[in-house]
């Protein structure tokens, strides 16, 4: 099933976000800066209802839950871009471990596939990704709603696989909506040599956005600041696929 709808991109500060894009492949953002909302608190809520990961090794107690939504997006032009949801659930990555094996994940809820925020976000990534690339033409953006738990006996981590890239184009490794009575789970961005480039602890509401093909990038396991209770971070990742940029279509 396609849905399309048109949509026109807010306005980014280009002076915080273009000049540090050109200095470096990497951006560490907060949604003030990228003129978007923060969450409805109903979507924060949604976190309790995604399903155990079942393709994490050694999930049991849950560590991973994930729903996923795949949006296939059309730029027209400077002002303008569709956005269709498409629901097909089937996720492979481009790599050559585990994680290049066929996937299929419960959909995000369908009452937040063009909510707001999500659209908010996938929008403001497209005037990040044409600051990058301004001759793209279309593009599909995998939208991953990701709970990590951790224990009192028992750490968690996003990376299991270690230092990693994900196989696409760019990617935001992670935009944290919430975070409860967790330390550690620091990002790290490795050059191509897999020498630490930049590293931080975001915060909520803060995100990374990163070219994928040269950079690597890790996050450190998470676990619980206070141990008489469980700790968990709620996030949204983006894969971002460069599908076909303009020239190509004149050919």
């Amino acid at each position: 099933m396609l849905i399309m709808r048109n949509f026109k991109p807010l306005n980014v500060n280009l002076s915080y976000s273009k000049g540090a894009l050109l200095q470096k492949p990497y951006l560490h953002f907060s949604l003030s800066k990228l003129n978007i909302d923060k969450p409805c608190e109903s979507f924060k809520y949604s976190y309790n209802n995604l399903e155990i990961d079942q393709y994490l090794e050694d999930n049991v107690p849950p560590k991973r839950l994930r729903a996923y939504a795949l949006y296939n997006i059309e730029v027209f032009d400077s002002e303008t871009i569709s956005l269709r949801y498409n629901s097909d659930n089937y996720y492979k990555q481009n790599v050559t471990d585990d994680r290049g094996k066929l996937r299929i994940f419960k959909p995000i809820e369908y009452k937040y596939i063009y909510s707001d925020y999500i659209v908010s976000v996938i929008t403001q990534t497209m005037n990040l990704l044409l600051q990058c690339n301004p001759y793209i033409k279309c593009v599909n953006i995998g939208v991953h709603q990701v709970r990590n738990i951790t224990y009192p006996d028992i750490n968690s981590t996003n990376s299991p696989e270690g230092i990693h890239r994900d196989g696409s184009d760019y990617i935001i490794s992670a935009l944290v909506v919430n975070k409860q009575n967790i330390s550690g789970a620091n990002s790290i961005i490795k050059d191509y040599n897999q020498v630490d480039e930049y590293i931080t602890s975001l915060e909520t509401n803060e995100g990374i956005f990163q070219e994928d093909k040269e950079l690597w990038h890790y996050v450190t396991d998470m676990y619980c600041t206070n141990d008489n209770y469980l700790g968990y971070r709620d996030i949204i990742g983006l894969d971002i696929d460069i599908l076909q940029h303009i020239n190509e279509c004149n050919e």
